[in-house]
């Protein structure tokens, strides 16, 4: 009985510290994961030359028939992420881009397959480029199918932040990666459109 005794303050004790010991622990995990920072995701554009891409087979003419795939842009979306020291308000947004686009296989695409070449580009307000890549998508139209809604794998940029420098701060810009002729096909194309 003695022994029991004694023992019991000490069992106590252990167990109060243990206690004690979880409690600051959760308090700490409570401090990295309350009140997170969450700051506005950049605006986007997307460039309105650059909306849409006819890739035609090489060596041929320019007529519909020539036509291997054609891509459009239907939006782009942003999912961003805050990670920010509290005290000094410096720190990184990741932001995750998306582009949903719109494919089509062209009469002259007899292998059933398309890459879409796309640009995301991040500028300051002031328009100075502070981040470009060129990226691809692929798509293979299974069976007769000749149109598909795709997406791209989400890119994932890092955009740094100070206490004067957040995700406003930024512009985000997505297009097709376009050729020169691609290009000045597209202005023709958009010109008469709005005529």
């Amino acid at each position: 009985m003695v022994t029991q005794f004694k023992w019991a303050p000490i069992a106590l004790i252990v167990t109060a510290i243990g206690v004690l010991s979880s409690c600051e622990t959760v308090d700490t995990v409570k401090n990295v994961f309350a009140d997170p920072v969450i700051l506005a995701c950049p605006e986007t554009r997307i460039l309105a030359d650059a909306a849409e891409i006819i890739r035609y087979i090489e060596g041929r003419g320019r007529d519909l028939t020539d036509v291997d795939t054609e891509g459009k842009i239907q939006n782009m979306t942003l999912a961003c992420l805050t990670k920010i020291d509290r005290k000094t308000r410096v720190g990184i947004m990741e932001v995750e881009v998306r582009f949903n686009i719109a494919a089509s296989r062209g009469p002259a695409n007899r292998n059933r397959k398309a890459t879409y070449p796309y640009l995301i580009i991040v500028t300051d307000l002031n328009k100075k480029i502070v981040y470009r890549e060129k990226f691809n998508v692929g798509v293979s139209f299974a069976g007769n199918r000749s149109k598909l809604f795709i997406s791209n794998t989400p890119i994932t940029i890092e955009l740094p932040l100070r206490p004067n420098l957040t995700g406003k701060n930024y512009l985000i810009y997505g297009g097709f990666a376009l050729t020169r002729e691609q290009l000045s096909h597209s202005r023709l194309r958009r010109k008469q459109r709005s005529r």
